[in-house]
């Protein structure tokens, strides 16, 4: 098992850059806040594919690419290494030095082959949706770390063909799911434990951006 990561007092809002977040609400006014404390114990946060808050990253995105009209279906995937049916909405961690735009971009290119822009064959962000910030209280580490997702909504071009470039991304599959089948999803990974207990606070805690985006949505 990789080392225990270092001791970082909990500040619950400090994984939000706020010129950042005054930033992109200047540009989307609508866009929503909330935070959420979450128990987790090992192996999240410490085990091989559980370590969200490695290498300094603070936040990540999550987009939700679409063609057409959102209502018509929502882009999940799934990795080579996750647990059977733990389709999920794509998300990307912030580098160290990274707007969270810069990584936007750099995750839809990754993940899909596709360029953010604002031509006729490029993705476009529609709307950012809202940050949903977390304290996550460790158990076992006896520390509570801060991290943060911010959800984008974003229109693939008509005709999109998903070509991930990147293929450390494991990428294995891609499904469509309309916004109210997302209680769902987030119902399905709650539930992966009973059969993948390793992945049982990484589907807890995954569950809790598709409930947001569901309510943003609806």
């Amino acid at each position: 098992m990789p080392e225990p990561m270092p001791e970082r007092k909990p500040k619950l809002l400090d994984a939000i850059d706020e010129d950042e977040w005054s930033a992109l609400t200047a540009a989307w006014p609508r866009a929503k806040r909330e935070h959420v404390h979450l128990v987790v114990d090992s192996p999240f946060l410490t085990g091989e594919h559980q370590r969200v808050v490695s290498d300094g990253r603070r936040a990540e995105i999550c987009y939700i690419g679409y063609i057409g009209r959102p209502d018509t279906g929502l882009l999940l995937h799934i990795k080579s290494i996750y647990p059977d049916g733990a389709y999920r909405l794509p998300t990307g961690g912030v580098r160290q030095g990274e707007a969270v735009l810069e990584t936007l971009a750099r995750e839809i290119a990754e993940e899909t082959g596709l360029r953010v822009g604002e031509g006729a064959q490029e993705t476009h962000v529609r709307r950012l949706l809202g940050v949903l910030s977390y304290e996550l209280a460790h158990r076992g580490l006896g520390v509570s770390y801060a991290f943060a997702t911010y959800h984008f909504l974003v229109e693939f071009p008509a005709g999109a063909v998903l070509n991930p470039q990147d293929p450390e991304e494991r990428i294995a599959g891609w499904q469509w799911r309309t916004p109210v089948e997302l209680g769902r999803v987030a119902d399905t990974l709650e539930a992966t434990g009973k059969n993948a207990p390793y992945w049982a606070d990484w589907g807890r805690w995954r569950a809790l951006s598709h409930r947001f985006v569901a309510r943003a949505l609806g």
